[in-house]
């Protein structure tokens, strides 16, 4: 159900106010009440959004899933030859059809909230698949897809009116010169269409719209709705020649052969930057300006529409949905017995920080994919380790002697650097994610964007609060925690030559294996196959048993689609491309007459060029940017350990999950991400003990690390076993698309959890001492016996 703006915007006014009103107070009493009215309104707003009350009455929740989780509706459609500069057609080539992908992603999903699949079929066609398209949406969905939107910028006669009459008189045309009808307006009254009139311009554009590289719409004062063009450098250079040469001219700027507006040029237009203007609405000025960006080369046209059910199927995501409730449970109870009393507090913000993250998805109209339920499994992940955080800082504060008051406050002030830094290295990646990446990748990004603000103000404000209350009531006295790890000092970097070697030569042989199985190593999501199409006659057949007709034949990794077309019910099947006559033999051996004989494409890749050239592109900024981050307020050994680490961690994940006889899929490219987020977050609090530790005093820099690890310890391994929780139920009780995505999670995690102990720290040690870089003064200048890092290629 659509939220009312209005209502919308006084809850988020409301909330900020509080917000503010709670960092701005010191007095105890004061901020307790704005805590707590500031959780309690979150939750609530948050409940309001996702129609929580309809939920418990057994309705849907309020969150567009994907189309992976819910099916949709698919269009096919074909690419046309296009025109060139000289007039002659330009063909259909593969960049032709690339270029089309990044254009209709722009086209159909400008705020990238959607979950949209988009593949090559054949030589000249595109398979679109859109989540959650109703009937009465198809029509504008349709225009969105075949629209040209052809701009170009033509020189209007000097003597437009007076040589059109003379023209039309003489039957004679003007030469260099063709008319072009003038945009049609909409009178005041709002039903009287006023023409347009007509325009004498150049015959041939004076400048193409291809150099407009982006169009954005606009609200001005003056003219109303407008769209701001910006050129590439050669358009910028261009379009200044172009106007400084024809001052005091008109100018038509063109679109689609219908004269939008005819500007006066009163000066030369430098900068690179220009405005359409036209008593535009404002869906038309955005729908234009969308269209405008980058314009098709090679119109498009609609040659199918479809319904298609799940990729992964119905019964998947109820098994995803009941395994992850279950694993949830299982934290649970794990935080009960380990934290009792604390844990039930620690519950309350894990809950405000799940109704954030689902809130969010509903009131912004994300749609949640299986790349998004990575992106929560990281953020609840985070919540988790930040409640961690802090009860094991309460556990060292109670043990001083200190009171249980002092203790909470001592808790959260020491811990906050550390959850501060973890999710905002983490947010930076999310952010650059969201602004950089394409397609599902965007999905990851909202929702752990979502969960890391949720997470902050969960374990921030919330469990603080509840605190505040309990020790203020006299409920809660004193707090009595499990301990797993002794008290004690570990000699830890005195294995790490061995751990490093070991971790590394795994790492090696990932890269190894992967070179060696080739193409073998990826599946059809990135380099593609063969899509088979089988009608269906009499009584429907559910995907799930196509899934297992498929396996018993041999056929491993295709997606099976269930598809309502316009002659009736169809079976999809995307697979290897080798695979296809395996398909087809087991399709007609199994269902005899009950299928038609499959017409099989060959169907490209889900992730194309553009889309894995930004995620990557996107991936490595953010390791730039949480570089320069730990540079700034750690120091230069420190952000090449997390970094050197993080890597590893990828390199060792991606290896085993392919020993283990899985592809490379987009379920993978969310898991991976979980496990980039995971490893940086668990170094990085490992990282900030260090740091503490070196600010405090001075020693030996072994000793110190050594007891920093160690007071970490507890915190690493209880993370650890709190996210194995609910991956291993996956797993273990999940169907295959489960597994896929799991996995890959649960090998990340176990492999970080070591790395943040065993590889991080001696990398940092050893880069100190290699360079003879701070590591604070190698502790105020007490040296240690030299530490030489072990003989291995890095």
């Amino acid at each position: 159900m659509q939220k009312s703006p209005e209502l919308t915007f006084i809850w988020g006014a409301v909330l900020l106010f509080l917000l503010f009103f709670y960092l701005g107070t010191t007095v105890n009493r004061r901020k307790k009440l704005v805590g707590t009215l500031l959780g309690g309104l979150m939750a609530l707003f948050c409940f309001w959004a996702v129609d929580g009350w309809n939920v418990f009455m057994g309705k849907p929740i309020n969150i567009k899933l994907g189309m992976d989780l819910a099916g949709g509706s698919s269009f096919t459609v074909q690419l046309k030859p296009g025109v060139a500069d000289d007039g002659t057609a330009k063909s259909v080539s593969q960049d032709s059809i690339q270029q089309a992908i990044g254009i209709l992603e722009r086209r159909l999903n400008p705020e990238g909230g959607k979950d949209l699949l988009m593949a090559p079929q054949g030589e000249d066609r595109i398979m679109i698949q859109m989540p959650g398209v109703q009937p009465t949406e198809v029509e504008s969905v349709r225009k969105t897809i075949e629209q040209v939107a052809h701009l170009e910028f033509r020189l209007v006669h000097s003597e437009s009116e007076m040589q059109l009459a003379q023209s039309k008189a003489t039957g004679s045309p003007v030469i260099g010169y063709t008319e072009m009808p003038g945009q049609e307006q909409v009178g005041p009254d709002g039903k009287t269409v006023i023409p347009g009139g007509s325009y004498l311009v150049s015959s041939r554009a004076d400048l193409e719209g291809k150099y407009v590289k982006n169009a954005y719409a606009a609200l001005d004062a003056v003219q109303g709705w407008i769209i701001n063009l910006e050129f590439d450098s050669e358009g910028a250079k261009r379009f200044a020649d172009l106007t400084r040469a024809n001052v005091n001219r008109r100018l038509a700027v063109v679109v689609d052969n219908v004269v939008i507006s005819a500007p006066n040029l009163n000066e030369a237009i430098e900068g690179g930057r220009a405005q359409i203007s036209g008593d535009f609405t404002e869906k038309e000025a955005r729908g234009l300006s969308t269209a405008l960006e980058n314009p098709l080369e090679n119109p498009m046209e609609i040659i199918e529409e479809s319904s298609v059910s799940p990729a992964f199927g119905a019964q998947t995501v109820k098994q995803g949905l009941y395994t992850g409730i279950a694993g949830l449970v299982m934290t649970t109870i794990f935080l009960l017995i380990y934290y009792r009393f604390a844990g039930l507090i620690a519950l309350v913000g894990l809950v405000v920080n799940t109704l954030m993250v689902f809130g969010a998805m509903a009131l912004f109209n994300f749609t949640l994919t299986m790349p998004g339920i990575a992106g929560i499994v990281l953020s609840v992940g985070m919540a988790v380790d930040a409640n961690v955080l802090i009860y094991e800082r309460l556990r060292e504060e109670m043990k001083t002697g200190k009171t249980l008051v002092a203790s909470i406050e001592a808790a959260f002030e020491k811990a906050f650097s550390a959850i501060f830094d973890a999710n905002i290295t983490t947010l930076m990646t999310a952010v650059i994610l969201f602004y950089l990446a394409t397609g599902l990748i965007k999905g990851f990004a909202i929702t752990l964007t979502v969960g890391i603000v949720g997470t902050l103000l969960g374990a921030l404000i919330v469990t603080r609060v509840m605190f505040q209350w309990f020790t203020d009531a006299n409920i809660l006295k004193t707090i009595k925690v499990t301990q797993i790890i002794p008290d004690r000092k570990f000699n830890i970097l005195n294995y790490a030559r061995p751990v490093i070697i070991g971790s590394f030569a795994l790492a090696a042989l990932s890269v190894v294996g992967f070179a060696v199985k080739g193409k073998d190593a990826v599946g059809i999501d990135f380099r593609g196959g063969s899509l088979s199409r089988f009608e269906v006659s009499g009584e429907r057949i559910a995907a799930s048993e196509v899934e297992t007709v498929l396996k018993d034949a041999g056929v491993n990794g295709a997606y099976v689609q269930e598809t309502t077309t316009a002659t009736g019910e169809m079976i999809t099947i995307r697979s290897e491309y080798e695979d296809s006559s395996k398909v087809s033999d087991a399709m007609a051996q199994k269902y005899g007459d009950k299928v038609s004989s499959g017409q099989t494409d060959r169907v490209g890749s889900v992730i194309g060029k553009e889309l894995a050239t930004k995620s990557a592109l996107a991936f490595g900024l953010a390791i730039v940017c949480i570089f320069i981050y730990l540079i700034i307020f750690y120091e230069l050994s420190f952000a090449v350990g997390a970094i050197i680490a993080l890597i590893h961690d990828c390199m060792i994940t991606l290896g085993v999950v392919m020993l283990m006889g899985q592809q490379l899929s987009v379920i993978h490219i969310g898991a991976l991400l979980t496990v980039a987020g995971y490893s940086i977050n668990d170094t990085i609090v490992v990282f900030d003990r260090i740091r503490e530790i070196i600010r405090s005093r001075s020693g030996s820099i072994i000793d110190i690390m050594n007891e920093a690890i160690s007071m970490t310890l507890s915190r690493t391994l209880l993370t650890g076993v709190t996210t194995l929780g609910p991956m291993s139920a996956l797993y273990f009780f999940g169907g295959p698309a489960m597994k896929e995505f799991s996995m890959p999670i649960i090998v990340g995690v176990l492999v970080g959890t070591y790395s943040s102990i065993y590889v991080a720290a001696p990398i940092v040690l050893w880069f100190a001492k290699l360079t003879g870089t701070s590591l604070k003064r190698q502790v105020r200048d007490n040296t240690d016996p030299d530490i030489k890092p072990p003989a291995v290629a890095v």
